[in-house]
């Protein structure tokens, strides 16, 4: 009879402890979209910079419980996806790029064009800068760069083929990488003071994110 007693007695502390984790994750989860919430906020007010520390600071706090790949993929990935937004914002381009691989070392594979479609922001990017700061300005280097840029939007469209932005900037690229081959030096130069792209910012959550 003691042992079933205390067989009893141990099942109930183990459903209490099970119990009490739960509502730990649930408080966490919670305030995670909370903060993540205001960090958007920060963002339309113009605050990139106090965005970006809430984000972080919502990933250390989730990282320190071991709760980042517990949570629901898609929150996850809005979390890392707005970091590396405002980095790549604050011109900050190699963190950036780190960012978007923590996803990738949670996740494995990429399914998701939107990751596709700032890292091939970001290489653009870093090839103008790249062309623009070198001595020698070789175009064969840039052209190979925006062709790598080039194929991960190519990628990131095939994940969302119905994406504007995706489709504006992979367009613009390929324009620019056939005026270095087929524009002369005045046109490349005019063309590289020039180039734009179409910038994603940081996205607030959904009204079902936000429940």
């Amino acid at each position: 009879m003691a042992k079933k007693t205390s067989s009893y007695n141990t099942i109930k502390l183990f459903a209490g402890v099970v119990l009490l984790l739960v509502a730990v994750v649930g408080l966490l989860y919670g305030s995670m979209l909370r903060e993540m919430s205001r960090a958007a906020n920060d963002y339309r007010q113009g605050d990139a910079e106090g965005a970006l520390k809430r984000y972080e600071t919502v990933e250390q706090r989730l990282r320190s419980f071991g709760a980042m790949r517990i949570i629901p993929a898609r929150d996850r990935q809005d979390l890392l996806l707005n970091e590396a937004r405002l980095l790549y914002t604050l011109a900050r381009y190699d963190e950036a790029g780190e960012r978007l691989d923590r996803e990738t070392e949670i996740a494995g594979l990429i399914s998701d064009g939107r990751f596709l479609l700032l890292r091939g922001n970001i290489a653009f990017r870093k090839a103008i800068i790249n062309f623009s700061e070198s001595p020698f300005r070789e175009v064969s280097v840039l052209e190979e760069q925006l062709l790598a840029a080039e194929d991960t939007l190519r990628d990131s469209l095939r994940l969302n083929p119905d994406d504007w932005d995706t489709k504006y900037n992979y367009e613009f690229i390929n324009y620019v990488r056939k005026q270095l081959t087929e524009g002369d030096e005045g046109d490349m130069k005019l063309l590289m003071e020039n180039v734009r792209i179409k910038d994603i910012p940081p996205q607030a959550l959904s009204p079902e994110q936000q429940k």
